[in-house]
């Protein structure tokens, strides 16, 4: 494997001039810095990035960093796609992953700070927004340089990704009323109140007030069955799943209903289990790779990404 002694010694040039060369360091000529890299490239040379960065006093590792999250709960499709978008971004930048993950805020926080100060993770990429959350506070704080996946909460002027969520709710509702004559659709969440989530159903409640129709929803935590709620709601005709995690967990209560389903995001699993229904593909993908080119351009502020729809 080459070497800058190797390059140095062929351009007949000292090794400090060599690595400030391929550096572009200004105080080198052009001819040297063309001459250095043409030898370089020849030699199959391959500079240590990591190196590099620790002498800038940082780590060539991006954080993910994944909301509270137990032991036992499935994996989100979401987020493995989200990073598969990343990855292939970060790849052409000598960047690499690493992960915090933890069952609770109190142990997220201190995976965080153990990415700063052991192994010198200064730029984060957050799956999350959420109000007063001590994790992205820590994170101003410290002046680190991060993207927030979601509509940033609280007021902050957080730098953030995202697909315009009210109109993939409105969009969905309009779906099922004009593709399926719809009248009467049930919008299905999870009562959390993840600002996706939220904004997902103002996007419902405006589609549906726009056109004059009564909105209804159910909230998986309100401790009524979704079967037993749509046994006592006959006019239901149609349903809004807010995201596919929570329509996995329904679908087998679903099952003995024959109603359009319209659902968000486009994961091969629930490919698998919406057959019948429609999918709202948020593109998780260039979600990750908008997230990453936003990170490492400071003069921008968000990025939003298209989301389709599938029947």
């Amino acid at each position: 494997m080459a070497t800058i002694k190797n390059i140095a010694r062929e351009a007949a040039v000292s090794v400090s001039t060599a690595s400030r060369a391929l550096n572009d360091n200004p105080r080198i000529s052009q001819a040297t810095r063309r001459k250095v890299k043409r030898i370089a490239d020849k030699l199959g040379y391959q500079p240590n990035y990591n190196a590099q960065n620790l002498t800038r006093g940082e780590s060539n590792m991006v954080g993910l960093i994944f909301p509270v999250t137990s032991s036992t709960a499935p994996a989100n499709p979401f987020h493995i796609d989200l990073m598969r978008g990343i990855s292939s971004a970060l790849k052409p930048l000598h960047y690499e992953m690493v992960v915090a993950i933890a069952p609770n805020t109190a142990d997220l926080l201190e995976s965080v700070k153990s990415m700063v100060t052991q192994s010198k993770v200064h730029n984060f990429l957050v799956f999350y927004t959420m109000p007063n959350d001590p994790v992205t506070a820590y994170l101003r704080e410290h002046h680190l340089n991060f993207v927030v996946i979601g509509r940033p909460t609280n007021g902050h002027q957080d730098r953030y990704v995202d697909n315009d969520n009210v109109a993939a709710g409105a969009a969905a509702t309009a779906h099922l009323i004009d593709h399926h004559g719809v009248k009467h659709p049930l919008f299905l969440d999870a009562g959390t109140n993840w600002p996706y989530e939220v904004d997902r159903r103002r996007g419902y409640r405006q589609c549906m007030a726009a056109r004059h129709l009564q909105a209804a929803t159910w909230s998986e935590n309100q401790g009524t069955a979704i079967k037993d709620y749509l046994n006592t709601h006959p006019k239901i005709d149609g349903i809004i799943c807010y995201d596919d995690l929570l329509f996995g967990r329904l679908n087998h209560q679903l099952q003995s209903f024959t109603l359009p389903i319209a659902c968000f995001n486009n994961s091969r699993l629930m490919g698998m289990l919406l057959k019948r229904s429609e999918r709202i593909d948020l593109q998780p993908r260039e979600l990750g790779k908008a997230a990453v080119a936003l990170l490492f351009n400071a003069r921008k502020h968000h990025q939003l990404v298209d989301f389709k729809i599938y029947d």
